[in-house]
């Protein structure tokens, strides 16, 4: 059995990148439709007002972290006998010996996989500073292990967990 290869799915990534586009839009006009201009979106230094710039900051870090992603080409995620290979995670394979477990986690709507490793193997892997940073950051919100999203792959969340439970039942 070969790889299988999930590429992103352009249109998802151009919602995702409008989305956040919009939300940046939208937490700018709430800064800048201060009462002085005759509307009351927010009162100047209140909480607010801050969760306003935080959201400036964040969704247009967001937007702008999106746009190069629209003209990457290649598969983002590969599952094959060898293991799994996400390049927003990784540099290379992740062999299927160092996963202890693959577990499904939900927060709102957005629905992911978390790929639990073996203490001992992680040390080697080839994870990127990023993964290994956002490792750390989401034991706070529940297993711990590499997340894996699937909010811009063609097929969704569904592809993603038929490439993995099929290439699982085939090792």
């Amino acid at each position: 059995m070969g790889a299988v290869e999930i590429h992103r799915s352009p249109w998802r990534a151009v919602g995702i990148l409008l989305a956040a586009a919009g939300f940046t839009t939208v937490c700018a006009w709430m800064i800048y439709a201060h009462p002085g201009t005759g509307r009351r979106a927010v009162t100047p230094g209140s909480f607010a007002e801050f969760a306003a710039y935080v959201g400036v900051a964040f969704f247009g870090l967001c937007t702008v972290l999106m746009v190069p992603k629209l003209f990457q080409r290649g598969p983002v995620v590969s599952v094959g006998p060898r293991g799994i290979f996400d390049r927003r995670l990784s540099s290379d394979w992740i062999p299927w010996e160092a996963i202890r477990g693959v577990t499904p986690v939900q927060i709102q709507r957005q629905r992911m996989l978390v790929l639990e490793v073996d203490p001992t193997a992680d040390a080697g892997l080839p994870w990127t500073k990023r993964a290994r940073r956002m490792a750390r950051l989401n034991r706070a919100f529940g297993p711990h292990g590499y997340w894996m999203a699937a909010a811009d792959l063609r097929g969704g969340f569904p592809a993603l967990v038929e490439a993995i439970s099929g290439s699982r039942r085939a090792v």
